[in-house]
């Protein structure tokens, strides 16, 4: 009997990497799509694809569908910051997983961001009380699925920095960002600030989630990185790979910070002013290798390669 496989989230960066992996597996997979035509490839080349259009806001209409399937990869999110971001990462995500049958779906993979930790790899209350619509919704999320008759079933995996993207895969929002920006490290690269963080390409991602949702796991909460690199380091990289020098630099501490806020008269949110004051974003975080995989893009260096590749093509 073939396997069903049900993908929100598979016209977005990671969902088009999953889609690599499994287009071309015996498992039917039901995509569910706000619009089709954000796909890079034609899916009548793929006779296991199904698509259902459709948004996460009215996923009722596909309890029929949902009640036949044996996975589910819900990677599909609100960003927003607003009350619709709850609405769909918290209520409707519930409202997909309760039309699920359990007595034949058997593993969920669920997607949330590692913003919504603390260090002890834990959800942290300030993501609920001052965290943007989105944070806050994650955060909240994660509070009520422990709650769904399919919890035990659950893999949440929490991505970092999330790179990605070319010709045949939308990017990320870091790597669409970057190479048009770019002319602001001609000012950036005398300054740095403390901290340091965690990323990982989507393909590594997509190779890791696609892992989980077949294979069994010695955990049920991921999170996804490579060894974390300081905000410095990170600097002094991409002046290197982008040929800027550094003839010095100055450490800007965050009370720097609020007082120029302050003197240019700039709103520092309470989330932003808590994300300043806690900047070391660092996680007990899991790559491929891990998994018994190969990283595809490994260190800094090789992302930057590969933005750069892509968007000469």
């Amino acid at each position: 009997m073939i396997k069903n496989v049900f993908i929100t989230g598979a016209s977005g960066c990671i969902g088009h990497y999953v889609l690599d992996l499994l287009a071309n597996t015996p498992y039917h997979l039901h995509l569910l799509l706000r619009d089709p035509q954000k796909l890079s490839f034609n899916p009548q080349d793929y006779p296991n694809l199904t698509l259902h259009q459709g948004n996460l806001e009215f996923i009722e209409k596909h309890a029929d569908v949902l009640s036949q399937m044996d996975y589910v990869m819900h990677i599909a999110t609100d960003w927003s910051d607003s009350d619709y971001a709850r609405l769909l990462n918290v209520q409707k995500t519930m409202t997909l997983i309760d039309l699920l049958d359990k007595n034949r779906c058997q593993k969920i993979v669920y997607f949330s961001t590692a913003s919504i930790l603390g260090q002890n790899n834990i959800p942290i209350p300030e993501a609920g009380y001052y965290g943007s619509g989105y944070v806050k919704s994650k955060y909240m999320a994660s509070q009520a699925l422990p709650g769904s008759h399919l919890y035990e079933r659950m893999v949440f995996l929490y991505p970092t920095l999330v790179f990605g993207g070319d010709a045949k895969h939308p990017y990320s929002h870091i790597s669409a960002g970057l190479i048009p920006n770019l002319h602001y490290l001609n000012y950036l690269r005398f300054f740095y600030l403390e901290g340091a963080f965690h990323f990982l390409h989507a393909k590594d991602i997509a190779q890791i989630a696609v892992h989980a949702l077949f294979q069994a796991t010695d955990r049920q909460h991921y999170i996804l990185g490579q060894t974390a690199i300081s905000a410095e380091k990170a600097l002094e990289t991409l002046c290197r790979f982008f040929d800027k020098k550094i003839w010095f630099k100055v450490k800007i501490t965050p009370r720097m910070i609020f007082g120029l806020a302050s003197l240019f008269r700039i709103h520092i949110g309470p989330w932003e002013r808590y994300c300043i004051t806690h900047p070391y974003m660092q996680y007990d975080a899991v790559n491929p290798e891990f998994f018994g995989y190969q990283s595809a893009f490994p260190h800094l260096e090789s992302l930057l390669q590969d933005i750069q590749s892509g968007h000469h093509t």
